[in-house]
């Protein structure tokens, strides 16, 4: 056996988390080393990357719109693989995942990875603790580690039998991106965390204040201020916020897929 290496865009935190346990799981049950790769910044998506036949990819994101953040379109061609299993995680806020599992199961195909294993994992949503408020928890991380556990046994028995997912084509279409950035309180301390910490790398780190172009408003900055002065004043967001909320606060499970 090779080793595990666990990627993921993460900017707020549970798509790593989730794959962070599928992972530790999958080289528990192997007997193998795990490592970890961030896709984060930019200068990481713009990396390439190879893995061997005898490795195996955990790759995680968080699910935009239904979809695979468009930001990683370009980042997936920088991977590649040579007939290499692959778990695939689409770690959405409680609303839906639609087309982005799928999406990232036929990306890596594409790259010369084997999916063999995959999971719809919920995490607190961007834009609202108010669905699935603290997640993913020991729950969702116990299905996570049973997903592990599966894969495990699947890579270890040589079977790269592709997994099979839900999805649409064609994908679900992107919605028209807004032009937004986040505000900024006096009370920012000027620390720069939150520039360290922006997946665009568009928050000027002598001045956090000033933010350039680009915003994904994935809320990295927002989520984790150490003095809360990252905040969004935003029609389109706020009217987003309370639709969600309306519409979609009953809790929903992980779904794990291993055939």
């Amino acid at each position: 056996m090779g080793n595990v290496h666990v990627m993921s865009f993460s900017p707020t935190g549970g798509s790593r988390k989730a794959a962070m346990e599928v992972g530790k799981q999958i080289a528990l049950s192997a007997g193998c080393a795990m490592g970890e790769l961030s896709l984060n910044r930019p200068d990481d998506r713009a990396a390439q990357y190879h893995f061997g036949p005898e490795d195996l990819l955990v790759l995680a994101y968080p699910v935009y719109g239904g979809r695979m953040p468009a930001l990683l379109e370009e980042t997936m061609t920088h991977l590649a693989g040579e007939n290499t299993p692959a778990v695939v995680l689409a770690v959405y806020g409680n609303r839906a995942y639609e087309d982005a599992l799928l999406e990232g199961v036929e990306r890596l195909e594409k790259q010369g990875f084997v999916p063999i294993a995959a999971g719809a994992f919920v995490a607190e949503h961007t834009y609202t603790s108010a669905l699935a408020g603290g997640r993913p928890d020991e729950s969702d991380l116990a299905l996570a580690r049973q997903l592990g556990e599966k894969a495990a046994e699947k890579w270890q028995k040589g079977n790269k039998t592709l997994v099979k997912v839900p999805g649409n084509h064609p994908y679900k279409e992107r919605g028209a991106g807004a032009s937004r950035h986040p505000k900024t309180k006096d009370s920012c301390t000027g620390c720069g965390l939150c520039a360290s910490l922006c997946p665009m790398g568009i928050i000027d780190s002598q001045d956090p204040k000033v933010v350039g172009e680009g915003c994904l408003a994935c809320f990295a900055c927002v989520k984790n201020c150490p003095v809360g002065a990252k905040f969004f004043e935003d029609e389109g967001l706020d009217k987003a916020k309370m639709w969600l909320e309306a519409n979609f606060q009953e809790p929903k499970t992980p779904e794990l897929f291993v055939d």
